[in-house]
């Protein structure tokens, strides 16, 4: 089994890319899917081929 890299460097690396999204502009989000009760928001991800979602 391969070692895993720096589990500081990596943590410190994501949590830098979640305060980017979180503090993206509202403009970038499009809603996918509303019910009564929630929202889900998606906008294209720029690091991998799909969505990025908040509910």
């Amino acid at each position: 089994m391969e070692a895993l890299p720096d589990a500081a460097a990596l943590a410190t690396r994501l949590k830098n890319t979640l305060i980017q999204y979180h503090s993206l502009e509202d403009e970038k989000w499009r809603v996918a899917k509303k019910t009564k009760d929630v929202t889900i928001w998606r906008k294209p991800s720029e690091e991998f081929n799909g969505y990025l979602t908040a509910v």
